[in-house]
């Protein structure tokens, strides 16, 4: 540590002389503090609780100010609350400073999302304090004594803004309440959390000057899209590094407390025709051609006749080649969508319903969103975490027309995207099924696919037969009318691979 560099700043001040002798009495039980941590071991690094916010802000080197900003009820007690718990686990005592919160409703609420402040008290790694409402001069003076009392590495002020209120029409006092933060970095030479209140419907903060004094910014918002919150954490200010603004969906969990999302957003497309995937069914290969790890295959059908052979060559794929699947229908339940396998797999293959559901629980793994239950960048950061959990060689989304419905066109489609090239740059199959409502919207799916099929149907001898529309990039569209002796030859085919079942 630079002890010369904080003695030094413990006595140089140029302020404002109606307030120095004041002011002087916090430097001095400050001072205090500096010989108290003279002989304290040198701190590395400091985490947020949040691995994802750590790999997103990197590393919290000491001397770090961290301002939380948000609304009421955004998450800001939560977060400060973790950063504490978080780093009194990993051996830093953490002295938590509050106005409002009460002991007990703050560690019962926090232990819902096991973020257990009792435990850490318990083993002296946590000093919870409540502020009385004073002046300002008398704040920074409990604070300084405070932070005198013993070697803490982290200190949560939950919140700043009574102090800052108190000084709000005194430039000079404010001024001072400023430099008192600033100057407490330094002399606990460890991470200082200060958490200030925005009033609702704004998303800046009215004590803006103390902005300038921090070294990390971060902003809770939240925001409200068909009845659904949406929470939302802005990087606002990260000092020595560049200034680019970045949001992220983040969530308040049980299990998880204050968890972020980092949805992936590659820049470029990576991966290029590299494994070719096998299939037994013929037809297939011949129409479109060879289908390759990291390939998005669209298929559309009318939304009053949805084919049921589309699912033939994904179950076929994926058991010849040992591929493991993950299956999100945006309509139906896990359970109705394995009966509709069931169904298929029985009318034209004469599977039974114990072989079927073999396959099922080998290859795939079943789930369902309600696209309305969500806002998008939730669902979508939800969707990628189990993407990366379960690691599936295949991606298949079922019922991608809901979204045409109850998502934004702009903020879908570039949430889309990303997602596709993730996926593609990561070597994985996708397979998207939807009905053809909307002409845009089915064109704009297309254009994000490698392969292309449309099914369409056509009277014949009084019945409905389905006509396959095929294109595949690089390759001219081709039409095949299917006859029941290619159904009987598919069958035929597709039946092989369930000969281990």
């Amino acid at each position: 540590m630079r002890l010369g560099y904080i003695a030094k700043r413990c006595v140089v001040f140029k302020i404002h002389k109606t307030v120095f002798k004041i002011y002087k009495i916090h430097v001095s039980t400050l001072c205090t503090a500096f010989r108290v941590i003279k002989g304290a071991q040198c701190v590395k690094g400091f985490t947020t609780g949040s691995s994802e916010l750590d790999k997103l802000i990197g590393e919290i080197p000491p001397r770090t100010m961290l301002l939380i900003v948000g609304h009421p009820g955004s998450g800001k007690t939560t977060l400060a609350s973790q950063i504490c718990y978080a780093n009194a686990v990993r051996g830093h005592k953490c002295l938590y400073m509050t106005f409002y919160e009460d002991r007990e409703k703050l560690f019962r609420n926090m232990g819902r999302l096991k973020i257990n402040l009792a435990e850490v008290e318990n083993k002296g790694f946590l000093t919870y304090v409540k502020l009385p409402v004073a002046s300002a001069e008398e704040l920074m003076d409990i604070v300084a004594k405070l932070v005198a009392s013993d070697h803490y590495n982290v200190v949560v002020i939950d919140s700043i803004n009574p102090a800052l209120e108190l000084v709000e029409r005194e430039e000079s006092k404010r001024a001072i309440v400023l430099n008192f933060f600033y100057q407490l970095v330094d002399i606990i030479d460890g991470l200082l959390v200060a958490v200030a209140e925005m009033p609702i419907g704004k998303e800046t903060l009215e004590y803006g000057s103390i902005e300038f004094v921090a070294d990390l910014i971060l902003y809770l918002k939240h925001r409200i899209t068909r009845g659904l919150r949406s929470r939302i954490l802005e990087v606002r200010k990260v000092r020595g590094a560049p200034s680019s603004v970045i949001e992220v969906p983040f969530a308040i969990l049980n299990d998880a407390g204050f968890k972020v999302y980092l949805p992936p957003r590659p820049e470029r497309m990576m991966r290029g025709r590299e494994h070719a995937i096998s299939t037994t069914i013929s037809f297939i290969t011949k129409l479109a051609g060879p289908i390759y790890k990291g390939d998005t295959i669209d298929i559309s059908f009318p939304p009053h006749a949805r084919e049921a052979l589309t699912i033939v060559p994904l179950v076929d794929i994926a058991v010849t080649n040992n591929l493991k699947a993950l299956l999100i229908s945006y309509k139906y339940s896990p359970d109705e969508v394995k009966e509709l396998f069931i169904e298929v797999f029985g009318s034209y293959f004469n599977l039974g319903k114990d072989v079927v559901l073999s396959i099922l629980n080998r290859h795939f793994t079943i789930e369902s969103f309600n696209p309305a239950s969500y806002a998008l960048t939730h669902l979508y950061a939800v969707e990628v975490e189990l993407i990366e959990d379960l690691k599936p060689d295949m991606v298949v989304h079922h019922g991608t027309e809901i979204f045409s419905a109850v998502a934004d066109p702009s903020e879908y489609w570039t949430l889309l995207i990303s997602m596709l090239t993730w996926l593609k740059n990561n070597g994985k199959l996708v397979i998207r099924y939807s009905a053809r409502i909307s002409p845009q919207w089915t064109r704009i799916n297309e254009i994000l696919a490698d392969i292309v099929v449309r099914v369409y149907y056509k009277r014949e001898g009084g019945a409905l037969k389905p006509v396959f529309y095929i294109w595949r990039r690089g390759r001219t569209p081709l039409l095949f009318d299917f006859t029941n002796e290619d159904i009987t030859q598919a069958a035929l085919e597709a039946s092989e691979t369930s000969r281990p079942y």
